[in-house]
């Protein structure tokens, strides 16, 4: 019975002090995501307005390596055969620049268009662009 109740003195004993923090490993985990890359780009969205089915339009989308390391482009998915992505640099040390080209192919299609390009690094999350377009079609006749 002595054991039963010393054993629960020691429990009690050790549930009750006050647990402190890791400091090291917390200022570790600060600093890896302080040096985790950050790209910023000039403009997420592009217009290219009234277009004519046919035209092939290209705009370059600009950013920023925000971070202190570098900042590593792995690829530009986009959500439509319509668009062709193209990364200027695959390597953006800290504080250059870099873009992503876009090469947008309207044959086909008609209407109000929004398409997506993700753009996925080594930095938090990835991004997503986007570009808008009305296309003018003659060939494309909607009977209402």
């Amino acid at each position: 019975m002595n054991r039963i109740i010393l054993l629960a003195l020691i429990i009690l004993q050790f549930s009750c002090t006050e647990k402190r923090p890791n400091i090291k490993n917390a200022e570790k985990i600060e600093n890896i995501i302080s040096n985790i890359p950050k790209i910023e780009f000039d403009e997420e969205m592009h217009d290219f307005g009234l277009i004519k089915a046919g035209e092939i339009l290209t705009y370059s989308f600009q950013f920023t390596n925000r971070g202190e390391t570098d900042l590593i482009i792995n690829k530009a998915e986009t959500d439509c055969g319509c668009i062709e992505a193209t990364i200027g640099k695959i390597t953006i040390p800290s504080g250059e620049r870099g873009f992503i080209e876009i090469k947008f192919n309207s044959a086909g299609l008609f209407g109000k268009q929004l398409k997506t390009i993700e753009v996925q690094s080594n930095s938090k999350e990835p991004k997503h662009l986007i570009i808008f377009a009305e296309v003018e079609n003659e060939q494309i006749e909607i009977k209402n």
